[in-house]
């Protein structure tokens, strides 16, 4: 495919510009003949979108990064002062690469850029999000490239990334990063003790390790992933809290907010039936499959938290919306645990904290793949727990469809995420002819969508009724699946 041409002093949108660092990134010139490197486009732009700069990883010299090439190499006497910068990898945080060497995102802090724009995290379970996290810290706007784009910057870096999960598993002493939120900081009054056995024999099985998990290679990688720090001048090793909260025995006792609460309403007049799971996050999905196993056996007799292909299942959704809430919860947010409520019309789940990516996008089911926790949805990736790219999106995008109810609902009200899943089916379609004639009239032509957005129910409902009415000859149709439009007869 050709190159796109861009102009250096025009001005582009945003997506434009996004798709100008996807292009730049397969230029990358690698650094390495024995491993995989990063393919890694960044460009510079004002905030109108006038286009300042672009680079790739390795374009001036061998190894340098797309970001400091740009700011640093190209632009490193001029004033950036409120520009935007795009880059297709996160940018890296402070030690990440070298202790003598500035980071990406302290050299995007130093050059007063006001907004950047990222494709998708670092691979390194030990880095990922710490850019992120370390640009938030410093006042930094951050937005993320669309999910179609971060879809080509995964496959032109699939060895790249490959071969990061490799290196993940292999217990090398590596110094841990510094620490930019609270999960990340030891707990000095926690040690090895607290965490569960189970919960790390779980993480060693499903990871496929092969270190027992009392053996010095084991917590090698605990430190590596950081869920433990090791103490310089002790050198004793204290769990971080993101280790309590996916292997402490006991995590709630730090963290009261981590509960899951479940309230189900019954049949009968009596009382709602409460439960609160607790304990580690990795063990959560047993509990909480083992929990929906008992009270809907009908729904969830062929299935189980890990990923499958057969989407139908109506608590295969439920399911992923539940871990969606672990995976992306705030669990700085205090007092606020995630509330499962299943009534008998609709199903409420509450996540703590603002998504990271506007609600609209999460509203049509276009959002990007981010979390607000990525070393914890790491792994639950690992663990196959959830799919690495878009947790749930596409089962919530069909989910209507296959099940004929009502499309979920997703708000927020501060300072929850809350997801609506709807039980029943929608209200069977029955307008009078009358009622047709007159909203086909006044719109020309109408979609499937358009009539069950008018009078109610799905849009596979609302495509038989109006076939119906093609084969009675009151319309006529063209176009082909979800492109037919209907009208009326001449």
């Amino acid at each position: 495919m050709a190159k796109k041409k861009y102009e250096i002093g025009k001005k582009y949108t945003s997506r434009q510009l996004m798709e100008l660092a996807v292009q730049l990134m397969h230029d990358s010139i690698p650094e390495h003949t024995d491993r995989a490197d990063p393919k890694v486009g960044a460009v510079l732009a004002k905030e109108d979108g006038t286009l300042v700069n672009t680079a790739f990883r390795g374009e001036l010299r061998q190894g340098d990064h797309a970001e400091f090439t740009v700011l640093e190499r190209k632009h490193r006497t001029d004033l950036l002062e409120g520009m935007v910068i795009y880059a297709t990898l996160e940018p890296c945080a402070p030690g990440a690469r070298s202790i003598t060497k500035l980071g990406c995102a302290e050299r995007i802090i130093n050059a007063r850029i006001k907004k950047a724009y990222i494709g998708i995290e670092d691979p390194d379970p030990k880095v990922k999000g710490n850019g992120i996290a370390y640009l938030i810290e410093n006042k930094i706007g951050i937005d993320f490239f669309e999910k179609d784009l971060q879809e080509q910057i995964l496959e032109a870096n699939i060895q790249f990334l490959t071969e990061a999960a490799k290196r993940a598993k292999l217990a090398e002493i590596e110094e841990v990063e510094p620490a930019y939120t609270e999960l990340d900081k030891s707990l000095e009054n926690y040690d090895l003790k607290d965490f569960s056995s189970d919960a790390l024999e779980k993480f060693r099985e499903k990871l496929q390790l092969s270190y027992a998990i009392d053996s010095k290679d084991f917590r090698s990688v605990l430190h590596k992933w950081n869920f433990l720090r090791i103490d310089k001048k002790t050198n004793i090793a204290h769990p971080t809290g993101l280790g309590i909260l996916l292997f402490g025995k006991n995590p709630q006792i730090k963290y009261p907010q981590s509960l899951i609460k479940f309230t189900v309403e019954t049949q009968s007049e009596g009382q709602p039936k409460i439960i609160d799971f607790d304990g580690p996050l990795v063990l959560m999905p047993e509990k909480i499959e083992s929990f929906l196993e008992i009270n809907f056996p009908k729904a969830l007799d062929r299935s189980s938290f890990v990923r499958k292909e057969a989407k139908e299942v109506y608590f295969e959704v439920l399911r992923e919306i539940i871990i969606n809430a672990i995976v992306h919860r705030d669990y700085s947010i205090e007092q606020a645990n995630i509330n499962v409520k299943i009534g008998n019309e609709k199903i409420f789940v509450e996540s703590p904290g603002k998504p990271l990516v506007p609600i609209e996008k999460l509203q049509n089911f276009t959002a990007p793949t981010f979390s607000v926790n990525p070393k914890i949805a790491n792994v639950f990736y690992q663990m196959k727990f959830i799919e690495k790219r878009n947790i749930g999106m596409e089962e919530l995008r069909t989910f209507s469809e296959l099940m004929g109810v009502h499309k979920p609902t997703i708000e927020y009200n501060e300072p929850y995420l809350q997801v609506t899943l709807w039980k029943k089916a929608e209200t069977k379609l029955e307008p009078t002819m009358n009622d047709i004639i007159e909203f086909v009239k006044v719109k020309g032509e109408v979609s499937s969508g358009d009539y069950a957005l008018k009078f109610g129910g799905v849009t596979k409902t609302a495509s038989r009724h109006l076939n119906e009415l093609v084969d009675k000859g009151i319309l006529d149709r063209k176009g082909e699946k979800k492109g037919t439009r209907y009208f009326l007869k001449k």
